[in-house]
């Protein structure tokens, strides 16, 4: 199934957007990009399986859709390529949304918070264009375009991309580049696409209309497993101590998240450490009082009387975790632009999570 230069590879019909998220060898583009209209000029079913969305209630939706350079397909032979560059997607947009939502306020815009929004719509157009396929790991299927009818998810609906922190994604997909269309493959890059596959699981929502706190305390701990991911040193391992350092490497813009003030856990009483480490040194203890079967109260998994709960504000922590393993530069504000910068947005964010719930009088 390939027209032209380039081949759809799968569709997200819970996101839409007006912009094309090019990623060089493969995009995110919307249904009407020319490289989908003229695939799907060529392939008449391609054209009816993106027609065949709707809603829950048979509202019309459009998806996205994933392609990839013809020149590129033949590298790119597993599927944890093309999954590796949606979680580059998915975690270019979720850190920055929950971010601007703890500084400006949930209620102004519908974000994207979570990474069930990015998921791939499991049936597809065969190689030959007569039929539609689906193969998971519990299902293999075949049937008509003709009858399809497919729907964004219920629980999340369509949203729409807005926000993207560019200075990210552009540091990941060089990464992306390097590894999956490289010479060689170096075992940083192999923990980063590992790391940002677990932080893609761990942003997930934690249930639906079932959530309770076992669910909240599963994904704490797969943030944690996120970061020592890419804290690893060989051979001294994983822990505490490495993701402090990583903290520690990051060029913080707010001045006041470099002083160290803070107790956090697995150092001497005595010595302090910045504010996101003792973010992580929280989330951190409420992983382990979860994972190792102690009473867990709910107010537990939030700062002890602060408005924003550890579950909320991981993935801001999660994207300087990130800032210290690339070693991102923060941006620099051009005069008179409203300053937005991802980095600073979720530094905000963590400052925020420090207030205490006001008292009711």
């Amino acid at each position: 199934m390939t027209n032209n230069d380039w081949t759809p590879a799968v569709l997200l019909p819970n996101i839409y957007s007006e912009k094309t998220i090019e990623g060089g060898s493969v995009a995110l583009t919307p249904a009407d990009d020319p490289r989908i209209t003229a695939f799907g000029v060529a392939e008449p079913n391609f054209r009816e399986l993106l027609s065949r969305f709707t809603d829950a209630f048979n509202e019309p939706i459009s998806p996205m859709v994933l392609i990839v350079r013809n020149d590129v397909l033949p590298r790119l032979t597993e599927v944890e390529a093309i999954a590796s560059f949606r979680d580059i997607v998915a975690l270019s947009i979720i850190p920055y949304a929950r971010g601007m939502s703890i500084v400006y306020g949930g209620k102004v815009k519908r974000r994207i918070y979570y990474s069930n929004s990015f998921w791939f719509y499991p049936w597809m157009l065969s190689k030959d264009g007569e039929a539609l396929v689906l193969s998971t790991p519990a299902l293999h299927a075949l049937h008509m375009v003709e009858q399809f009818h497919g729907q964004c998810s219920p629980d999340l609906s369509e949203l729409e991309i807005s926000e993207v922190d560019e200075c990210l994604f552009e540091a990941l997909m060089a990464r992306w580049q390097r590894h999956y269309l490289g010479n060689r493959q170096r075992r940083q890059d192999r923990a980063l696409f590992r790391s940002l596959n677990m932080a893609v699981q761990a942003a997930q929502l934690p249930g639906g209309i079932d959530v309770g706190i076992y669910d909240i305390g599963r994904m704490l701990s797969l943030w944690v497993s996120a970061c020592e991911i890419l804290a690893h040193t060989p051979p001294r391992g994983a822990g505490v101590h490495q993701v402090y350092a990583l903290l520690n490497q990051v060029s913080f813009i707010e001045r006041t998240l470099k002083r160290r003030r803070y107790q956090v856990n697995g150092r001497p009483r005595k010595k302090r450490d910045s504010l996101p480490c003792w973010v992580y040194s929280e989330i951190y203890k409420a992983r382990c009082d979860f994972l190792h079967g102690n009473p867990v109260r709910k107010d537990r998994l939030n700062f002890t009387g602060a408005e924003t709960s550890l579950f909320w504000v991981s993935p801001c922590l999660y994207r300087l975790v990130l800032t210290g393993f690339l070693q991102l530069p923060p941006m620099r504000r051009p005069p008179g632009v409203f300053y937005t910068d991802p980095q600073h947005i979720v530094e905000r964010a963590l400052l925020r999570a420090r207030r205490r719930k006001k008292k009711n009088t």
